[in-house]
C-alpha cells in the first residue's frame, strides 16, 4: 500500500512506545496509603463516576509531586482501544461516565470524547531538566479546574 492511501492512525501512529524514552531513572512513584486515596467516606455512585476517578486522579498526581525531586514531574499518558496513545494536558468530566481527554497525539493537538471504560490512564515520572518551567496537568471535576 502507497504511504498515500494509509489510514490517520497508521500515519500518526509512533511504530515505537515513545512513553518510555523519558522515565526518571532514580524515582519510583509513591504508593499511596488508603487513606491518602480519600476513599474512606464516598459513596458507590460517586466513586464509580467519571468524576470520581479523575477526582483520585488529581489527589494522586498532588501527592506525587510533593516528593518527586526537581529534575522529575509525573505525566498521564491516555491509551484508547485501538492503541491510540495521547500525552494527557487535561482531564475533564463531561458526564457520569464520560471523560474528555485534552492533549497531544503524535505531536499533533486532540481532544477525545470517550466513556471512561475505553481507556487506559498510564501514570509515571519523567525526567526533565531542572531549568525547565514545571508543566502543570489541568482536571475538571463538577465544574472547578484545578492544575496538579
Amino acid at each position: 500500500m502507497s504511504e498515500q492511501y494509509q489510514t490517520i492512525i497508521q500515519q500518526r501512529q509512533p511504530q515505537d512506545v515513545e512513553v518510555f524514552h523519558n522515565i526518571h531513572p532514580d524515582v519510583k512513584p509513591p504508593s499511596l496509603a488508603l487513606d491518602e486515596l480519600n476513599l474512606a467516606n464516598q459513596h458507590v455512585n460517586d466513586y464509580r463516576s467519571a468524576g470520581g476517578l479523575i477526582r483520585s486522579l488529581a489527589n494522586t498526581i498532588r501527592a506525587w509531586r510533593q516528593h518527586m525531586p526537581k529534575d522529575a514531574e509525573p505525566a498521564i499518558v491516555a491509551i484508547l482501544n485501538g492503541g491510540l496513545q495521547i500525552n494527557v494536558t487535561r482531564l475533564v468530566q463531561e458526564s457520569f461516565h464520560g471523560i474528555r481527554i485534552e492533549g497531544h497525539a503524535g505531536g499533533n493537538p486532540c481532544m477525545v470524547l470517550t466513556h471512561q471504560n475505553n481507556v487506559e490512564l498510564l501514570c509515571y515520572v519523567e525526567k526533565v531538566p531542572e531549568e525547565a518551567p514545571e508543566r502543570k496537568i489541568g482536571f475538571i471535576i463538577d465544574g472547578k479546574e484545578s492544575e496538579e
